[in-house]
């Protein structure tokens, strides 16, 4: 049976905003280690985009500290599967647009073994959150104050009980929390 991993980068004061986070080598390291373990990334458009934005180029061009072009490099070979209402067609290699329902496309992935991670996004997250389909949540805080962006599972109507399953911390200050649903 698949399963699917939450992972957010989140700053202390609960907002999830990319440009307010610390990228160092240790936090991709990590990522890739998640990656490893899993069979493709689920996405939502907006996340996506800033990462088709960037994450290619990378991946082809080889400039860049080297973890991150190792980043890069296995991001682009990695499957993965984006959700959007809007977009046509996804161009980035191994990508493949979804246009059904998050909660009739994301269960027929699992039905097939797939384990997944979701990178990034609060909107695809708190669906996914809402609808009972994460597995494993994994929380890297920031110790950041952002003072803006999109909070954390911002989306969740309903209450969410966790149990704290471990935990690790890097040089930088981010702290990693992992928690599974009580169901």
């Amino acid at each position: 049976m698949g399963r699917v991993i939450l992972m957010m980068n989140v700053t202390l004061d609960g907002c999830c905003d990319h440009t307010q986070v610390i990228a160092d080598e240790e936090l991709h390291r990590y990522t890739e280690d998640l990656m490893d373990l899993s069979d493709g990334l689920l996405a939502g458009r907006k996340i996506y985009q800033l990462m088709e934005e960037f994450w290619p180029a990378v991946a082809r061009s080889g400039e860049g500290p080297p973890f991150m072009v190792d980043y890069a490099r296995k991001l682009d070979q990695k499957t993965k599967y984006v959700f959007s209402r809007t977009l046509d067609e996804v161009t980035w290699q191994n990508s493949f647009l979804l246009k059904g329902a998050v909660s009739e496309e994301v269960p027929k992935l699992i039905e097939e073994g797939k384990r997944l991670i979701v990178n990034g996004g609060p909107g695809l997250g708190s669906t996914l959150a809402q609808l009972g389909l994460v597995d494993e949540y994994h929380f890297l805080i920031q110790p950041i104050v952002a003072g803006r962006g999109p909070r954390l599972l911002g989306g969740i109507h309903d209450r969410l009980n966790l149990k704290l399953s471990g935990t690790n911390s890097f040089a930088s200050g981010v702290m990693v929390l992992r928690y599974t649903p009580i169901r």
